[in-house]
């Protein structure tokens, strides 16, 4: 006897409607799997699809998904795009997409999701921008309980810096962004604010 289906369905906050809307099928065809799974009469086949809808594969136990198996970014990820965004001198681009991973580690929900999001990256090739994605990781993590892993520390930047602001900003401007910028990235040397942080 095993319960798979339900207990992979209850981890992800998913009930059996939103599982039957997944897999294109009805409620009670989703409740004859859970019941069929229970009484080992289950299709293998019919097993794996309900799993792999919910993101986790079947093995000797069930086994998440990483995170690109559901369209998510890891740090890596995040830093490889990045890296190419400063390729073409884009850094609007580069700060969206750092944004962004922020909003996919979020959405990481298992401990292998969050293992493998906090994989080592490469650096994005600029000491600035990975000091940033690396401090707004662990500024997340620290925000949700997580122990973020020692790469995530980086020394101080030599210079302040607001990301994304081409030319010199006005003192004033600075200041401003001073006053509310979340402590984390004000003692890496970096004006980051809370709002900016959040994906528009």
């Amino acid at each position: 006897m095993s319960t798979h289906i339900r207990d992979t369905r209850t981890r992800r906050g998913l009930t059996i409607y939103d599982l039957a809307d997944l897999l294109g099928v009805t409620a009670g065809a989703v409740s004859q799997m859970e019941r069929s799974e229970r009484d080992d009469s289950i299709r293998i086949s019919t097993l794996k699809r309900a799993l792999k809808a919910m993101g986790a594969e079947l093995s000797t136990g069930t086994a998440d998904a990483p995170m690109d198996a559901r369209h998510l970014m890891t740090a890596r990820a995040a830093a490889g795009y990045i890296a190419a965004e400063l390729a073409i001198d884009d850094e609007n681009a580069a700060l969206r997409i750092a944004v962004q991973a922020i909003e996919h580690f979020r959405r990481a929900r298992t401990r292998e999701e969050i293992r493998d999001f906090l994989r080592v990256p490469a650096s994005t090739g600029d000491d600035r921008w990975d000091t940033l994605l690396a401090t707004a990781i662990a500024w997340d993590a620290k925000r949700r309980g997580i122990r973020a892993p020692s790469w995530t520390w980086k020394p101080p930047l030599a210079t302040e810096w607001l990301p994304a602001t081409p030319g010199q900003p006005a003192e004033r401007y600075l200041e401003m962004i001073r006053q509310s910028a979340e402590p984390e990235f004000l003692e890496k040397g970096i004006l980051m604010r809370d709002r900016d942080l959040a994906v528009a």
